[in-house]
């Protein structure tokens, strides 16, 4: 069964991640704890959304501490 982890499993994955488990595991031990959800075509779209998303923001963030840092780079600084 496929499920989408909500929050961190050890070997396992991250919350976000798509993994395929057995059945008993998921349905006896991932889901009644809150752990994981069963992966539907929707749910596996919104993950890929959302972690579009965060790679977009991270590369964004990116630029800017480099921009920032060729800054502070060409500055002279006396003591």
């Amino acid at each position: 069964m496929k499920v989408i982890l909500q929050k961190s499993v050890d070997k396992l994955g991250h919350p976000g991640d798509v993994v395929e488990v057995a059945d008993g595991y998921a349905r006896n031990y991932l889901m009644p704890r809150g752990l994981a959800v069963k992966a539907t075509r929707g749910g596996v779209k919104h993950v890929d959304s959302l972690k579009r998303a965060h790679s977009v923001r991270v590369n964004e963030a990116k630029e800017e501490a480099e921009q920032v840092a060729s800054r502070l780079a060409s500055t002279p600084i006396k003591v």
